[in-house]
């Protein structure tokens, strides 16, 4: 299990009933929420929902205004005019927490604070005290101290906090349930989560084997302040306006970042905004004062290629390929972040990678997808109980599994069953022949379908190891489907095709059987079988059953001594009688009175074929480790499937 942090609220079933997953971005801030639905099966959970922060708005930009009378003001509001007369709007203070007393760290508190208070102003009837927690998302790059410490500031804001997930995985898991995004198909073998934010670029390649995150310095704030620097050149009101309130300066360039982001929210469209001087400030020396913001299709992607931003982009593309990922294969790419609406970036992936256009992927509106993400994998974790490292669960999962106690005692018991079964039946149909025959007859009978029955281990045996199997996984299965269901709902790629997993209840040998063909297979190779077939058959031949085959049938049904001086009285050896009593043809008489012996002894008989049955199969060390070797490495083989295509989710 995850160490619960201290900062951490522990989930209870009876009073938490929704969780919030925010993503408080560089540049902006939007957040999401789910149902738990706790005891629902994972099949039926609905996606996360966006929440609104007031005038059908999901996102706000991450900004704060705090007046003089400690007033906080947030979003497109930090930026009112006159609001900024009174304090300095703050914008792009997220960054990695070092001391909770820190400038920047007591800012983001506020904030957090702030965006909090207006979810739960926005939607009082929904979010309730003590109905709810909340998880937050940090860029994948920050260490586990700064995780921690992240959280602490979260606890402090006032905020429910529950957990932390990084930004990658909440993007892989809110891609893993989307059904044309790529991921559940092609995570295994080489996906990339492009994450254009206001700072940086962030990247996270994900394999089998491998997990690699990395930033570069050239996010999409650049943009913003090129637009505004460019429209500033020779227009002598921006300087005027800038010498004389300068805390106004964040205003233009809000509107600045407004303008790119409707230029590229409709790229084929001319786009035109003028800003007005005069309905900012009440100066007379500004009242003619405008910024205008023009720009035709294409014309802001030409401008930044000439100012050499987009190929930035594209050699931070190349040096991730090339140096940290070393040309791994690309299958699919996945974009999240509201930046990655400009049009360049997918064409600059395309290229880097040679992928095509199927192979990338984006939500209609990315700038959701982080905390969708956050929302579902707080709702995932919750619900699982926050499963643990994957490598500790693995160990645990196959050191607790001890098939070959059950699978032993089920084929001992098979064995017994079929052996005892063989014999009474040819008992029977020795007393009820038509022809008179001897006691070598009945052993040539018996024996020759106890030789059938031993032709067929192979199969008991593979049908007492897969309910073995079953009987001991069912805890294992029971939690990878709690793990698998909880993460996606989608179907679990395995080594020859897929296992829809969908709730507990549903579980059965279904899930694993791709891992039983493979066992079949494996057992042949390994002349698995064969080792069992000679064990119990040297158990059934070879012990008990031996002594109806090898001569002491009489020891079976009372000594020699009784048999042979029933039959032919006292004169003879003892040898000689046994001997004559094997080959003499008895008619029904005879015959009943043998049956009558073998109907006396029967409990012995069975318990000396079960004694011998079960020294041979449980006393065979050699059979004992080829089992649970066996059964370890189809565990392991499972448990690995399950875990590697949900190693960012399991986190």
């Amino acid at each position: 299990m995850l160490e619960v942090k201290d900062w951490a609220i522990v989930p209870d079933k009876n009073k938490h009933e929704y969780v919030i997953g925010i993503d408080f971005g560089h540049g902006e801030t939007s957040a999401a929420y789910c149902s738990i639905s706790w005891g629902i099966p994972s099949g039926e959970l609905k996606d996360a929902e966006d929440i609104e922060f007031g005038s059908n708005k999901k996102v706000v930009p991450s900004a704060i205004c705090i007046t003089s009378d400690d007033k906080a003001y947030i979003g497109t509001e930090a930026f009112i005019p006159d609001i900024l007369k009174e304090s300095e709007v703050e914008v792009c203070f997220k960054q990695r927490p070092v001391n909770i007393n820190g400038e920047k760290e007591k800012l983001m508190i506020r904030y957090m604070s702030e965006v909090y208070k207006r979810i739960r102003e926005k939607n009082p009837a929904l979010f309730t005290d003590g109905n709810h927690l909340v998880y937050i998302a940090t860029p994948s790059g920050w260490d586990n101290t700064a995780k921690d410490l992240y959280g602490r500031m979260a606890q402090k804001a006032g905020l429910p906090i529950a957990g932390i997930t990084s930004e990658s995985r909440a993007a892989f898991v809110r891609g893993q349930n989307r059904p044309d995004s790529g991921l559940p198909q092609y995570i295994d073998k080489g996906a990339i989560v492009f994450d254009m934010g206001s700072s940086t670029l962030d990247f996270t390649y994900l394999n089998n084997d491998t997990v690699i995150d990395f930033g570069y310095d050239c996010g999409a704030s650049y943009v913003e302040k090129w637009i505004y620097n460019d429209r500033k050149k020779e227009n002598e009101y921006v300087s005027l306006f800038e010498n004389r309130y300068p805390k106004l300066i964040s205003k233009l360039l809000f509107e600045a970042r407004c303008a790119k982001e409707e230029v590229y929210f409709h790229p084929e469209s001319r786009f035109k905004k003028t800003i007005n001087f005069e309905d900012i400030i009440d100066d007379d020396d500004l009242e003619d004062g405008k910024l205008k913001f023009i720009f035709q299709p294409g014309e802001l992607n030409n401008s930044l290629k000439a100012a050499g931003y987009i190929d930035k982009i594209g050699q931070a593309m190349i040096d991730f390929k090339c140096n940290h990922i070393h040309n791994a294969p690309i299958y699919v790419a996945f974009l999240t972040g509201g930046a990655s609406r400009m049009d360049f970036i997918r064409l600059l992936v395309k290229q880097c990678w040679n992928l095509t256009d199927d192979m990338i992927y984006r939500d209609q509106d990315p700038s959701l997808t982080i905390s969708r993400g956050v929302a579902e994998v707080a709702r995932a974790d919750i619900r699982s109980g926050s499963m643990g490292n994957p490598k500790e669960l693995l160990n645990k999962l196959v050191s607790d599994c001890d098939v070959y106690s059950v699978f032993s005692d089920s084929l001992v018991d098979k064995v017994v069953d079929e052996v005892t079964s063989t014999i009474a039946s040819c008992v029977t149909q020795f007393r009820d022949t038509d022809n008179d025959v001897s006691i070598n007859d009945l052993e040539v009978f018996i024996n020759d379908n106890i030789e059938n029955d031993m032709s067929h281990v192979s199969e008991w045996a593979m049908e007492c190891y897969q309910s073995a199997f079953e009987q001991k996984t069912a805890e294992i299965r029971e939690k990878l489907d709690k793990m698998v269901g909880n993460y996606t709902q989608k179907s679990v790629q395995m080594k020859q095709g897929y296992v829809s997993i969908n709730s507990i209840n549903n579980i059965d040998m279904s899930v694993v059987s791709e891992q039983m063909r493979e066992l079949s297979s494996t057992l042949t190779d390994s002349n698995f079988m064969e080792g069992i077939v000679a064990g119990v058959a040297g158990a059934a031949i070879g012990g008990a059953v031996a002594m109806l085959l090898g001569g002491p049938i009489t020891w079976l049904i009372g000594g020699g001594a009784l048999l042979a001086n029933w039959l032919f009285g006292d004169n003879d050896s003892e040898e000689e009688k046994r001997r004559k009593a094997r080959m003499k043809e008895l008619d029904s008489d005879a015959r009943q009175k043998v049956y009558n012996h073998f109907e006396a002894n029967w409990s012995d008989i069975e318990k000396n074929i079960y004694d011998s049955v079960y020294d041979a199969i449980k006393g065979n060390d050699n059979l004992k480790e080829l089992i649970n070797s066996q059964s370890k490495e189809i565990i392991t083989s499972y448990t690995k499937e399950c875990i590697s295509q949900m190693r960012l989710m399991i986190e």
